[in-house]
């Protein structure tokens, strides 16, 4: 009996500790984002940081959120919020052609954590 009570807490101790928030990186490359899509969701962080050489931003379309401008080397956090504008572009450099999208209401197109599986089992 012990035994069973011991595991029925342990599995209602997993399903009430919070569960993490996770870190989604884009990097701002000077010409563009990458990656140019991410797919976080709520409650999960994007960390845009500049490893281009030129001051660049993340701003969303409507303006409603913006990294400023990041110095190279520069990082901006950006907590991921219902509702939250998801496209973004380079506010900083006007003729930049730089896009990106925070998915969050969607999953990814692939399982990318299973990307360097082979896609065929060998015969």
């Amino acid at each position: 009996m012990l035994r069973k009570t011991g595991l029925l807490a342990l599995t209602l101790g997993l399903f009430a500790a919070p569960l993490q928030a996770e870190e989604h990186s884009v990097l701002l490359m000077g010409q563009g984002y990458f990656p140019s899509h991410v797919y976080p969701v709520v409650g999960d962080t994007v960390i845009f940081e500049n490893s281009s050489i030129v001051p660049m931003s993340a701003t969303a379309t409507d303006a409603s959120w913006d990294t400023g401008v990041l110095q190279p080397g520069d990082q901006y956090v950006l907590e991921v919020t219902e509702g939250m504008t998801r496209t973004f572009v380079d506010s900083v450099a006007e003729e930049s052609l730089a896009e990106g999208v925070i998915e969050y209401a969607a999953a990814p197109p692939l399982e990318l954590e299973r990307n360097s599986e082979p896609n065929h089992a060998s015969n």
